[in-house]
């Protein structure tokens, strides 16, 4: 039984690493599927695309380039800070070749992003104490709650002996504190029981998301949509994905005092990796605002329960959002860029339970 040899392009294709031939005059003459997705650009919008025009400024600047062209040498450089022509910056390692392809010097270049596998190592261990210090709210919040009803059954009790009026105020206060209290339990515990899931458009839950948020803000919050019609419907709970978004947006409308612009966008991510799994399409759902920000004292800490830089807040509504979206196997982040704060949700987009990293069946 013979095997059929695999060519290179299709190997190429497979690599996670953007891979582009640039011709003499740096214009682009071939990528790979991964060079779209980190340049948010299609092949054919890629293709005879001068190189400056698509990454406007970098450490590793397109003069080196053209010089590693003109001599020939092989250059490589960890750790290049890359600014795309959409002014999204990241980091990576760039390698550059001077190869020969039908008769012409052309160059070989591989650019590998590096702070996105920073960040999954940060997110794994952020993961990590996220589950800690949940597990630590859930122990506590079981032992609030059995002291909390006792303590508010002994209030209604005193209430009914009690004739002054003035006296039946403070049993008031300890009933409504007692079921503020154990309503902050009951949505700190809330995230971690399992919805049904059904097959949803991620563009219908945004707008019932919205259709509250406009409710409660006004005429004075604008909001800016740049979907992709073309995605597909997840197999999620959308009650739990609506909560977690509804979650973050109302953030950026408090950050704002409900004026300033609201920016929504989707888009498809392909080969990514969340936790210990690579999926082969995952969607990625953008909320920018132009608010003043994260506090820079909490950032490395937001999503942790009861941790809020909001006067007043209670540091639940980020935190729950990551644990209804992590259910999903999804994961948000955090990031500021040009003076807009943004969190991106991702969600992989299955239909059944994905192989994970260790499984050769299911991963790259």
């Amino acid at each position: 039984m013979s095997t059929q040899t695999p060519t290179i392009d299709k190997i190429i294709n497979q690599l996670l690493s953007a891979v582009l031939v640039v011709n003499r005059d740096l214009t682009i003459a071939w990528t790979n599927p991964a060079t779209e997705e980190l340049f948010g650009l299609s092949q054919r919008q890629l293709i005879d695309t001068h190189l400056s025009d698509v990454i406007i400024d970098a450490d590793y600047s397109v003069k080196a380039i053209a010089y590693s062209l003109r001599s020939g040498n092989h250059y490589h450089q960890r750790d290049t800070k890359i600014t795309l022509m959409n002014h999204e910056v990241f980091t990576a390692d760039i390698s550059v070749s001077s190869i020969e392809l039908d008769g012409e010097q052309k160059l070989l270049v591989e650019i590998k992003q590096t702070d996105r596998e920073h960040r999954i190592g940060l997110e794994s261990s952020e993961y990590s104490q996220h589950l800690a210090a949940s597990a630590l709210v859930r122990g506590l919040g079981h032992e609030i709650k059995n002291p909390l009803g006792g303590l508010r059954g002994a209030a209604q009790l005193l209430a009914m002996e009690l004739t002054d009026p003035e006296l039946k105020e403070y049993t008031t206060v300890i009933i409504k504190e007692a079921d503020r209290l154990s309503a902050l339990v009951d949505r700190m515990m809330t995230p971690h029981q399992q919805g049904n899931k059904q097959q949803v458009n991620i563009h219908k839950l945004i707008e019932l998301v919205l259709s509250l948020l406009t409710l409660e803000a006004g005429d004075k919050l604008l909001i800016e949509k740049d979907y992709d019609p073309s995605l597909p419907d997840l197999f999620v709970c959308g009650d739990q994905i609506q909560q977690a978004m509804l979650n973050i947006m109302q953030n950026a409308v408090q950050a704002m005092n409900g004026e300033g612009t609201l920016t929504l966008k989707t888009r498809i991510v392909g080969q990514m990796l969340l936790g210990n799994t690579i999926y082969r399409q995952v969607q990625r759902f953008d909320i920018s605002d132009d608010g003043p920000g994260v506090p820079i004292e909490i950032k490395d800490k937001l999503f942790m329960p009861l941790v809020s830089g909001r006067e007043g807040g209670t540091g639940l509504g980020l935190g729950l959002a990551q644990s209804l979206i992590q259910q999903h196997q999804g994961l948000i982040e955090h990031h500021d860029i040009n003076e807009r704060t943004t969190f991106t949700i991702y969600l992989p987009v299955t239909i059944q339970e994905t192989e994970t990293v260790d499984n050769a069946s299911g991963a790259y």
